[in-house]
């Protein structure tokens, strides 16, 4: 079984490309220059492995590549965004 990062069509996803995935986020644009991360979720079992972080900074790597902010809905994703100095310039003011 061969576990990955993957892009969806509103997002990114971790786990086997085809079946329901095992982490996700949510990803929309709010207007022409920002995305939301409205939600974030990793299964119970590979919580604690840093899944949900990655799944930030490829949410972070995408916006920064398009010249986008975000503005982070998700309880989870304001918490990493504001405590990881490498992605503040990112938060929507």
């Amino acid at each position: 079984m061969s576990m990955e990062y993957y892009p969806l069509e509103q997002g990114f996803a971790y786990g086997e490309e085809g079946k329901m995935p095992l982490a996700r986020i949510t990803l929309r644009k709010l207007n022409e220059s920002t995305y939301a991360i409205d939600h974030t979720y990793v299964s119970p079992q590979l919580r604690g492995q840093g899944i949900a972080k990655q799944l930030v900074l490829l949410a972070a790597e995408k916006a920064r590549k398009e010249g986008f902010t975000i503005a982070p809905l998700c309880s989870y994703a304001r918490k990493a965004m504001e405590e990881d100095p490498s992605l503040r310039d990112l938060i929507e003011p």
